[in-house]
């Protein structure tokens, strides 16, 4: 199970520097910090809490995937809406070594979300673990500064 975990935080980590990619003037951006505040491009920036959770879809029993991604994402998506505000859903797949040697992989769901209350996180988990017969979802959590930037 360590090694599944891993194998969905490296995935992670694999979409957010692809994501990063690019020319380096394009991606800049101007970040200043102080102790009352952050500015971002100069707009005074938001505190918050942002979750990463990474929902793997092969069956806690099987070892395999019982529901098609399509029909997995439908599902998973509106159990996010109903708990959260927003978020946003990326696909991913993971890879990892079973004890025996072999190759496992698993199409996983990623959200992230913004400022949501426990109670509300614990409820859409609850529902993720009961809905896709997991037995765990890997949960990350960072303190950001954000901000919805719209133009000059």
């Amino acid at each position: 199970m360590k090694k599944r975990i891993t194998s969905f935080i490296l995935t992670g980590l694999m979409i957010c520097s692809l994501a990063s990619c690019g020319n380096a003037k394009q991606t800049e951006i101007s970040v200043q910090t102080t102790a009352a505040e952050t500015l971002i491009l100069g707009q005074k920036s938001e505190p918050g809490e942002k979750y990463t959770l990474y929902l793997g879809l092969n069956d806690k029993d099987t070892y395999e995937q019982i529901i098609n991604t399509e029909e997995a994402l439908e599902k998973a998506n509106l159990i996010c809406a109903k708990h959260a505000g927003g978020y946003t859903q990326l696909s991913a797949r993971g890879g990892w070594t079973n004890d025996d040697g072999t190759l496992g992989h698993e199409n996983t769901i990623v959200y992230v979300v913004y400022d949501i209350s426990e109670e509300n996180l614990k409820a859409m988990l609850d529902e993720f673990l009961k809905e896709f017969n997991q037995s765990s979802v890997l949960v990350e959590k960072e303190t950001t500064a954000h901000i919805y930037y719209s133009g000059n």
